[in-house]
């Protein structure tokens, strides 16, 4: 079994990493980055803004940024997983920003396939070969792919907001002390954020904690529930577990004992 990482900034204008994983598990989490899996082998379920999408080999799912999403393999996956900032792809994502994706699973082929395998792992690849690789995968997803309106719109403002809240996170942190460290009032920082987000301040910032928590829950077995709690920024054990359950529906004693059997309940 595998759990990401999904500690990694993604707020950068280059970021890219792209690599293979086989029975990958994760918690349920957000950021800004594109995200496009495609299955080798197997059968993989990822769980986005709720709704299930089971991908079989020679399948892939577009993730667009700040859609909450999960990761799980009953039985065996190998997968794919490349992701990158929108600015490396300006085009693509000017053509896709503010919209939703109707094609929730598609068949993938190209050479850019194994341009992207050449590729994963490598810790800082140049970027030449970098776009070699996501302007094909992209031209092929705008091919395959249907979108419709609705989608989440972004601006500047509210990508300082989230770097902000994942660098703080850990902290007592509030929609008013954020608002006064990003330099706007509390009541149009509620508003855009919920416009950007698709969600409001309080739901990502649990969202965010929870699932960091998640991940040390599994990635640090040593450790009990409470101090993981206090390490991801809950004030109490109560509260981590009330939003624990809201959000995986599950205690996080369960949860810790569902995953590692594979048989966990996916989130929302």
């Amino acid at each position: 079994m595998y759990l990401f990482n999904v500690g990694r900034d993604t707020l950068s204008e280059s970021f890219f990493n792209c690599a293979e994983h086989t029975d990958v598990q994760c918690a349920m989490h957000v950021h800004f980055s594109i995200e496009v899996v495609y299955v080798n082998g197997g059968e993989l379920v990822m769980n986005v803004n709720g709704s299930d999408r089971i991908i079989n080999a020679g399948e892939a799912t577009l993730i667009l940024p700040f859609e909450p999403h999960s990761f799980l393999t009953k039985s065996h996956s190998v997968c794919l997983v490349t992701e990158f900032s929108p600015e490396l792809t300006k085009e693509f994502y000017s053509a896709v920003k503010g919209r939703l994706i109707s094609t929730e699973v598609f068949s993938l082929d190209g050479e850019f396939i194994d341009l992207l395998k050449k590729l994963s792992g490598v810790a800082e690849p140049d970027l030449l070969s970098v776009k070699a690789a996501l302007y094909p995968l992209c031209f092929k997803l705008l091919e395959v792919c249907r979108f419709k309106g609705g989608g989440k719109k972004l601006d500047s403002t509210f990508l300082e907001v989230v770097k902000y809240i994942n660098e703080h996170y850990t902290e007592e942190l509030e929609l008013t002390t954020v608002a006064k460290a990003i330099g706007v009032h509390h009541v149009y920082l509620s508003r855009m954020f919920s416009d950007n987000a698709g969600m409001g301040f309080l739901k990502y910032l649990s969202l965010l904690k929870v699932g960091k928590a998640a991940e040390k829950l599994l990635s640090e077995p040593e450790k009990n529930i409470s101090e993981i709690a206090l390490s991801c920024g809950f004030g109490s054990i109560r509260s981590f577990n009330r939003q624990f359950y809201d959000i995986f529906g599950t205690t996080p004693t369960e949860y810790r004992q569902k995953i590692k059997s594979t048989t966990v309940n996916l989130p929302f």
